[in-house]
C-alpha cells in the first residue's frame, strides 16, 4: 500500500470521474482529471476540464462548474464539507486517458506512478505502446534512460513543458510596458477631447 491515504483519494477521484464524465461529455466537455486533497478538515476537489473540440473559455469553464456542482450536490460523495475548484488545463495540462497521452507524444511529461512507493518519472513521451508509455529520460549519471510505465499504474500525469524563465520575465515586462503606454495614450486622448475650446469674442 502506498504511503498515507493516497490510494483512497485516488479511488475517490475515480468515482467522481465516473459520476461526472458522462454528463460533461454530453455537454461537449473533456474531463481531463480530478485530483483530491485533504486539508483544513475538508476535501478539496480540483477538476480540470477542456472542450472536446477546442480551447475552453472562462464562460465555458463556468458552465462546466455549474454542472459539476449540481451533480456533486445530488450525489453527496463526501461526509462533511468539501471545496470544488474547476479549472482549464493550463501549461501543465493533466493527462489521464490513453487519447490524452497519444496527443502528448513527443512532449515532456511528468508522471507519478504507483509502486512499492509512489515514484516520479519525467522525460519525453516517445510513444504509447499498447497499455504502456515509453518515456525517454535521464539516469542518475545523466545518460539516456528509457522507462516503461503502465497507464493503469499512473496516479497523476501532466505535461512538463520546458521554458526559459528569463524569457517569460522579459515578455511580462514588455506586456506591462505596452499596457502603460496604451494607458498614457488613452489618457492623453481623453484630456484633448475634454479641453475647452477658446471662443472668439464678437466685436
Amino acid at each position: 500500500m502506498a504511503e498515507g491515504n493516497r490510494p483512497d483519494l485516488k479511488q475517490m477521484a475515480d468515482r467522481i470521474i465516473d459520476l461526472l464524465e458522462p454528463e460533461l461529455v454530453a455537454d461537449g466537455f473533456d474531463l481531463l482529471d480530478v485530483r483530491i486533497f485533504r486539508g483544513g478538515g475538508r476535501h478539496q476537489l480540483r477538476i480540470y476540464v477542456d472542450l472536446l473540440d477546442g480551447k475552453i473559455s472562462l464562460e465555458q469553464v463556468t458552465a462546466a462548474s455549474r454542472t459539476i456542482g449540481m451533480l456533486l450536490e445530488e450525489a453527496d460523495p463526501f461526509p462533511g464539507e468539501y471545496v470544488i475548484e474547476v479549472s482549464s488545463p493550463g501549461i501543465r495540462r493533466p493527462l489521464r486517458k490513453p487519447e490524452h497521452y497519444l496527443a502528448a507524444v513527443g512532449e515532456r511529461v511528468d508522471l507519478k506512478a504507483a509502486g512499492p512507493g509512489p515514484k516520479r518519472v519525467r522525460g519525453v513521451l516517445e510513444k504509447v505502446d499498447g497499455t504502456d508509455l515509453v518515456i525517454q529520460g535521464e539516469g542518475e549519471d545523466g545518460s539516456p534512460e528509457e522507462t516503461r510505465v503502465a497507464i493503469s499504474g499512473i496516479l497523476e500525469g501532466s505535461l512538463d513543458p520546458e521554458f526559459d524563465v528569463q524569457a517569460l520575465i522579459n515578455a511580462d515586462r514588455r506586456e506591462r510596458k505596452e499596457a502603460r503606454r496604451q494607458e498614457r495614450a488613452a489618457k492623453k486622448k481623453r484630456t484633448r477631447k475634454s479641453r475647452p475650446r477658446a471662443q472668439k469674442k464678437q466685436e
